[in-house]
């Protein structure tokens, strides 16, 4: 649908603007109910006769699975990967062909169940059970992950930046019915619900400014002291924890910076320069991560687990810094989120780059982090 088309002469307060995005929801919602009644239709055909995981018998698509015997078989808990998501596409393709029905995935993702009930043997909760336990065939994933990755993939396509005419749907849709605001908005965007709350919370509270902090040893000095402060803890201890998020709160406050930034800085950047005990050229590194990952069967970028990449590099980095290394080369190949990794690979073992050093640190016996030359060069395997 033309957003601008539709709400391009429409008054915010005009009590009409509210009847058109009514009137585009009932347009949605006739759609999706529409194909709910096609698969309704078929349910008496809709008959599992496939072998399923015990993972997969679950009864509830809209919560986590719940582990009770770990002496199950395990599923996979990491982000699906392309090569799932194909999977399920194709196998929406089989359930599209055998039981003869409209290619609108999207309405499987956007139907709710309008009459609340939570008995999962009504009709239009069995078959939509059904779809998603057709499209979970031949993967390592129980229904709720599956269920999830519809709704984001075929329901929540919509990504990026807000356009005024989306912008002025959400005011209409604040002014006159506030309630309803993000579930209306999700149906009539194609987005995923948190996105727009966090849009209309920066609309109408302010984005939060970022300040472009120049991190100077000072004040890593005096962020690494105050780490260590409020969690009581040795630096050396600070190695595989976990930090919690009252500790971050009380940083985000003496250092006068949002915690997601101070996060941010934790993880890519100062972790590594202070528990990496070697003279690493990032350049070599980045050559060595690259040609590891021709080994991994991943197909795009962003089905690398920057966690398993940890296994080829000494102690002390994160995944977050890896992924950064190799990512400040790789956007600069257009597309590189979709094209085939093989190609984005060959590319970053071709292009000529400045040679660089990690900067190593270590805390001295003033509580002051100073910069520190290691001699010994690490051992890639």
């Amino acid at each position: 649908m033309d957003l601008e088309e539709e709400f391009k002469d429409v008054n915010v307060e005009d009590p009409t603007s509210m009847d058109k995005v009514l009137i585009l929801l009932e347009s949605i919602q006739a759609e999706d109910d529409e194909f709910m009644e096609i698969l309704l239709s078929k349910q008496n055909d809709m008959i599992i006769t496939w072998e399923q995981p015990w993972y997969q018998k679950g009864s509830c698509l809209t919560r986590p699975l719940k582990i009770t015997d770990d002496s199950l078989p395990k599923f996979r808990t990491d982000s699906i990967c392309k090569d799932e998501s194909d999977e399920i596409h194709q196998n929406w393709r089989r359930f599209r062909k055998l039981f003869n029905v409209p290619n609108k995935p999207v309405c499987i993702a956007r139907w709710r169940n309008k009459t609340k009930s939570k008995r999962p043997n009504t009709p239009a909760e069995y078959v939509r059970r059904f779809v998603i336990a057709f499209l979970a065939q031949g993967l390592e994933r129980n229904l709720y992950q599956v269920y999830k990755h519809v709704v984001v993939r075929y329901g929540n396509k919509v990504k990026g930046n807000y356009s005024k005419h989306e912008e002025k749907v959400m005011n209409i849709c604040l002014f006159h019915n506030p309630k309803s605001t993000v579930p209306y908005l999700s149906a009539v965007f194609g987005r995923e619900p948190r996105g727009i709350y966090k849009r209309m919370l920066q609309l109408y509270q302010g984005k939060p400014p970022k300040k472009k902090l120049k991190w100077t040893l000072s004040l890593a000095s005096k962020f690494v002291n105050l780490l260590l402060e409020y969690t009581g803890e040795p630096l050396e201890n600070l190695k595989y924890k976990s930090i919690e998020k009252s500790v971050w709160l009380k940083l985000e406050r003496d250092m006068g910076q949002l915690y997601i930034y101070l996060q941010y800085f934790w993880a890519v950047t100062l972790h590594s320069q202070i528990f990496v005990k070697f003279d690493v050229e990032l350049q070599t590194l980045r050559r060595h991560l690259y040609k590891k990952l021709k080994l991994y069967p991943y197909k795009v970028w962003t089905d690398i687990r920057w966690k398993e990449m940890l296994k080829h590099v000494p102690d002390g980095f994160t995944h977050n810094f890896l992924h950064n290394v190799c990512r400040k080369l790789a956007r600069s190949y257009e597309g590189y989120l979709n094209v085939p990794l093989e190609e984005l690979i060959q590319y970053a073992l071709n292009k000529p780059c400045t040679k660089r050093r990690l900067k190593t640190l270590a805390l001295n016996e003033h509580r002051v982090l100073e910069v520190i030359r290691y001699n010994q060069k690490p051992e890639y395997d």
